[in-house]
């Protein structure tokens, strides 16, 4: 009995191996491709897509043979933020945020070591489109959002956090040290606001300001974002940000 119990969490695990994989390569994985990224056998591998596929969760195209997610584990997700009262108390104010602005605004919270996109409206004058999207999940030592929630966390909340995430220079403006990123920290909380200034992705900007509750521990965070050319506008936004965001805090 105990080795059944074994074996159906290992399988368990695995298919949420394979899931997350998936959802990193939207343009879809063939069963070689899945193998190589997991080290998997291709019976195992072959077995356990079948089940995500059998329940929906992926299809197979007949022409390349590659396996890609739906949209079912989206709609989980979806009704899952649907419910949160971050998300219900905070839309309104978002895009009304979006339409003063004409720029492009998120809604983030904190899981695990990293932030998830729980919103995105984009305003009138997003016609360059970013890179984000809801369900997305990014680091947080190199966004806004991420920035201003670590300014709001313990300093060894912050460390394990540092140590547990693999540090990437995305851009040639991405803090990689972290010393560096500590002194910036600094600023963000007495500021009120982060700045993220083509940190993650090259071209964008953004301004961003936590969420807090009642205690001042960070419940999410939002932002701002524009065109690198438009930064200099959206900076002009900064006191409309942090008091969108204060007025959502106080919401929640």
């Amino acid at each position: 009995m105990e080795k059944v119990r074994v074996s159906a969490v290992q399988s368990a695990d695995r298919i949420f191996q394979i899931i997350e994989l998936l959802s990193e390569n939207p343009s879809g994985l063939s069963l070689t491709e899945v193998c190589a990224n997991t080290g998997l056998a291709k019976a195992t591998a072959s077995r356990l897509l079948s089940t995500i596929l059998t329940h929906g969760y992926c299809t197979k195209c007949d022409t390349d043979k590659k396996y890609k997610l739906t949209l079912k584990m989206f709609q989980l997700g979806s009704r899952v933020a649907d419910s949160t009262n971050i998300l219900s108390s905070a839309r309104p104010l978002l895009d009304e945020l979006a339409h003063k602005t004409g720029e492009t605004v998120h809604l983030v919270t904190k899981l695990g070591d990293e932030v998830v996109y729980l919103y995105k409206e984009e305003g009138g004058s997003s016609l360059v489109r970013t890179a984000s999207f809801v369900g997305l999940k990014n680091p947080m030592y190199c966004t806004g959002v991420g920035k201003s929630i670590l300014a709001h966390l313990p300093l060894s909340e912050v460390e394990g956090i540092w140590s547990r995430t693999n540090i990437v220079k995305y851009t040639n403006t991405t803090i990689t040290d972290y010393q560096t990123l500590l002194e910036e920290l600094k600023e963000v909380r007495l500021n009120g606001f982060a700045l993220d200034k083509e940190e993650h992705e090259i071209g964008i900007c953004c301004v961003a300001s936590p969420l807090l509750d009642v205690n001042d521990n960070p419940i999410g965070a939002i932002s701002l974002s524009a065109p690198t050319g438009r930064f200099e506008k959206i900076l002009g936004y900064t006191d409309l940000v942090k008091e969108t965001a204060n007025k959502i805090s106080k919401s929640y």
